[in-house]
Formats: structure tokens, C-alpha cells, sequence
């Protein structure tokens, strides 16, 4: 017979959901270690709630595509399982955030009383809305509850430091992108009323040539016009200088032969025809030397990389200089031996998890 039991869970501040736990709850003592960093003891309850917490969202997503050996299957291609892909995803996110606590100061990161508070009243909220049963199985207690919410606070304020001390300065010169319209006549085929892909043959391709010669040279007098004369469409690119990598490479879709005529070219020039063996003949114009708007995006995704950069460099360099050590015979301890699924209730903004044995 299966029993169904929903629970009402509060997970993080101004966060919402209620779940049901099945299984009989993983045998894990207060005194177990799952590792030590530069000394300090990582509670393995700490690991194991958390680690259930996350298997929430993974049941959801995985259970009903997968099935129940959901986590004893290697999904990713990697040589583990799902769930030593959890456990090793929770220890480096504790990892991560016990380093970030140590360094807080230097950058003035604080967690504030009114903050702690409330991790507290929604560790209160977990253990009074759920029954005995629920929180054994999960391994919830108020201490590891208001943990975790607090690692992941500390993370998200010292990532917030660090992208702070990134420069932001961007040059138009560095972020300038090129934007040029182009006219493609493809060769490389075309579908059929069937949705089948078909070949060009050589006297069909021979028409394309002609074809393509002839849009050309209308388009060195009228682009727009020839386009609209020869039933072309017209697209549009932008690019800039890290377009053709060191090696000379083009680094996105565009085919390099395309980007080299198109750096040939003047604001209003359009080019003559260009082949692409395999591909089609382009034609292009030259619209504008500076994109305003492509190159402030450009700006932003440069500084959104530097940021990205900054962070990884700062974290990785707390990684080479601490002693973290795993315990793998006590990590083996966290087990998934529930599953949850997910739900919506029309009433509420809680997300409802519910879960079967």
C-alpha cells in the first residue's frame, strides 16, 4: 500500500515549501566528521542535511525521466553516480563557504542579528511544521538548518565583495563591435515538404552561382533593393576584435572568410560576392564601424567576465593555501533513500513536495 504524507517545509528566508519524506532515515551520529578544513570539523549531519535538501530539486527533475535507480545511475557520463555527484557538490559548496567566513573581514562582509534572526525563525518554522518522522529522515536540526542558510548568505555577500574589486573601466576601443547586414544564398541544401534534408544538384548549384553573381552586383548599387528583388533575406552581425582567436580561428558562428571581408570593408561599403565552399555565397554591407548598442553590451558582458574571473582567482587561491580533508568512509553514511516530487498549490506561493513509498 502506499502512504502519501505532506509536510510543510520553510527552507530559507521568505522561502516556502512543504515536503514528505519516505525511508527510514540515514544512521549518522552528532559526533561524525565528513571532513576538516585547517583543523575544524565539518559535521557530517551538516553534510547529510543538506544533501537531502538538494535531493528535493534532483527527484523532481530526474525521478520521473529516470525512475527509482535514478540515483544509483551515472546520468552525467562522469564514472559516479548521481548521488556521489551530490555529495561532492555539497562539500565543495560547504568548502567554499567555510573559506569565504574566514576571509570576511578583509573584505567588511557582516552577517547582521536581524539576518540571524531570521535564518532562526525559519529553522523554527522547519522543525514545528514538520512531524518527528520527517525531520529523523532528513537529519534536520536547528543548528544545520540556520548553517546552511548562513554558508550560503556568507557566499553570496563575499561573491558580491570580490566582483566589487574587479575593474569595471572598459574602453570602447576594447569592447568596439563592427555591425554589418548580409545577404546568404545557401548551398549546402535545403528541406523538402517532408522535412527531409535535400542535396543541390550540380545544375541547380550552377543557378545559385548565377544567381548570387547577379544579386552582387545589383547590391553594389542598391543592397536593400536587391535583396528585396531576388527574394533574399537580410541578416545581421556583429563583431569585434576577439572575433579570430590567436590562432586565427574564427571563435564563433561566423565563418572567418566572412569576418575578413567584412574587415576590409568601410562604414556603407558592400562587398562583392563571397564563397564559402560547403556553406553559400555572402554578400555584405558595412553598417556601422562602432555598434553603439553591441558594444556597450559587449562592455557588459567584459565586465560581467572579469567579475566571474576575479571571484574563481580569489576562491581558488583560499583552496591551494587551506588543508581540507574528506572523510569518504563517513560520507558513505549520506544516503537517498527517499524520493520527493514536486507539486504546485493554486492557494499559496510555497512550491509543495510530496513523496510516495
Amino acid at each position: 500500500m502506499k502512504i502519501k504524507k505532506v509536510l510543510s517545509l520553510v527552507l530559507a528566508v521568505g522561502m516556502t515549501a512543504s515536503v514528505a519524506l519516505t525511508g527510514c532515515g540515514n544512521q549518522i551520529n552528532e559526533n561524525d566528521v565528513a571532513a576538516t578544513l585547517d583543523g575544524e570539523d565539518i559535521p557530517l549531519e551538516l553534510v547529510n542535511f543538506m544533501a537531502q535538501y538538494t535531493a528535493v530539486s534532483y527527484d523532481s527533475l530526474y525521478l520521473p525521466m529516470v525512475g527509482e535507480e535514478m540515483w544509483t545511475q551515472d546520468l552525467y557520463g562522469t564514472g559516479t553516480t548521481m548521488a556521489d555527484n551530490v555529495k561532492d557538490g555539497i562539500m565543495s559548496q560547504i568548502q567554499t563557504g567555510y573559506l569565504l567566513a574566514a576571509h570576511m573581514e578583509e573584505y567588511g562582509v557582516t552577517i547582521s542579528d536581524e539576518e540571524i534572526s531570521a535564518m532562526e525563525q525559519a529553522a523554527d518554522n522547519f522543525l514545528a511544521d514538520n512531524t518527528e518522522e520527517a525531520i529523523k529522515t532528513m537529519g534536520a536540526k536547528k543548528e544545520h538548518i540556520v548553517k546552511m542558510l548562513w554558508l550560503n548568505l556568507v557566499q553570496r555577500k563575499m561573491q558580491q565583495a570580490i566582483y566589487d574589486t574587479a575593474d569595471t573601466e572598459v574602453s570602447d576601443e576594447e569592447a568596439a563591435q563592427r555591425a554589418f547586414s548580409y545577404i546568404k544564398i545557401a548551398t549546402n541544401g535545403y528541406m523538402d515538404a517532408d522535412n527531409n534534408q535535400v542535396t543541390y544538384t550540380e545544375e541547380e548549384l550552377a543557378g545559385l552561382a548565377e544567381d548570387a553573381e547577379k544579386a552582387a552586383v545589383e547590391a553594389k548599387e542598391d543592397f536593400d533593393k536587391a535583396a528585396t528583388d531576388n527574394n533574399y533575406t537580410i541578416s545581421t552581425y556583429s563583431y569585434g576584435s576577439d572575433e579570430i582567436d590567436e590562432e586565427g580561428a574564427a571563435t564563433r558562428s561566423m565563418n572567418i572568410a566572412v569576418i575578413q571581408a567584412a574587415n576590409e570593408l568601410s562604414e556603407g561599403d558592400v562587398s562583392s560576392l563571397i564563397e564559402v565552399e560547403g556553406d553559400g555565397y555572402y554578400i555584405l554591407r558595412l553598417d556601422s564601424e562602432l555598434d553603439r548598442e553591441a558594444t556597450d553590451n559587449k562592455k557588459d558582458q567584459i565586465v560581467s567576465q572579469r567579475k566571474s574571473d576575479k571571484y574563481n582567482e580569489v576562491l581558488k587561491s583560499y583552496q591551494d593555501a587551506c588543508e581540507w580533508e574528506i572523510n569518504e568512509k563517513e560520507l558513505k553514511k549520506v544516503k537517498f533513500d527517499g524520493f520527493y516530487t514536486i507539486k504546485q498549490e493554486v492557494d499559496t506561493e510555497a512550491e509543495q513536495v510530496s513523496g510516495t513509498e
